[in-house]
């Protein structure tokens, strides 16, 4: 089944912040690094249980899942959720994109994806 893929505004900015952020700490990787995080995000459209529920989510009570993109100093978590209610059209919204190395997630940070 296929799943219909969406950005939430803050995901959206954060994508970017982290492009700009890459860009000017690594200019030669930033457009390869963006084009291939929207293709990672793409591939949330099919099995996206494939991936973990990410650890804060107990503590934020919300069940959101995680696809690592990136490695090292550019590694980045995509922060999604899924919708498959019945009679809805199955989607991953993609809340947050976090880098690795900074601090869990809050409840605020995801409320934030929320409204």
């Amino acid at each position: 089944m296929a799943y219909k893929v969406s950005l939430t505004r803050p995901a959206e900015a954060d994508a970017y912040a982290a492009y700009e952020y890459i860009r000017e700490n690594a200019p030669l990787i930033a457009d390869k690094w963006l084009v291939g995080l929207f293709a990672a995000i793409q591939t949330l459209s099919e099995m996206p249980t494939r991936f973990p529920i990410i650890p804060e989510a107990a503590e934020i009570r919300h069940e959101a899942r995680h696809l690592i993109h990136g490695r090292r100093a550019v590694a980045y978590r995509i922060i999604y959720d899924i919708s498959d209610q019945p009679g809805e059209i199955p989607h991953v919204r993609v809340l947050r994109i976090w880098r690795g190395s900074r601090d869990a997630l809050t409840m605020a940070d995801i409320e934030a994806a929320l409204d």
